[in-house]
């Protein structure tokens, strides 16, 4: 696993907690996908997003890699905007990641960065966003 080092995010993160899910496709075998899984995420930027897992592999996909290091796998992520029916969807890989205990639970924290977002999503991405930069103390860097 990638350790978390020095920021080197583009755009800012802010710190929110969201319902999402996320589901894993193999990066050698694309057709193979794992189910969604459940959890929250930590902070939210224009770049991606950072979240907390007790997961780093469902049906048998990796977070990061399979046995290729250096052909990642992807993540399709579905955010829950608060007062909006449908998800924020979302392509990603994992850019880093690294073991934390949350109630003396081990856990991951993962950082993952967008991928592809369409323009509707990214619209939707973005007006959220602004909303968030109206209060400082969301935001986690400058």
């Amino acid at each position: 696993m990638i350790a978390f080092g020095p920021d080197t995010r583009k755009h800012p993160r802010y710190r929110v907690t969201l319902p999402m899910r996320f589901s894993l496709i193999s990066g050698e075998d694309r057709r193979r996908v794992s189910r969604f899984y459940r959890t929250s995420l930590r902070d939210l930027g224009l770049g991606g997003v950072s979240i907390v897992t007790p997961v780093l592999k469902l049906d048998g996909i990796h977070f990061f890699y399979n046995a290729i290091p250096t052909v990642r796998n992807q993540i399709m992520m579905q955010i829950y905007l608060p007062g909006q029916d449908l998800p924020l969807v979302a392509l990603g890989y994992a850019a880093q990641g690294r073991v934390v205990r949350i109630q003396d639970r081990r856990a991951y924290l993962v950082g993952i960065n967008f991928l592809q977002i369409n323009e509707t999503q990214g619209q939707r991405l973005r007006r959220f966003l602004q909303g968030l930069a109206s209060s400082q103390s969301a935001r986690v860097n400058p």
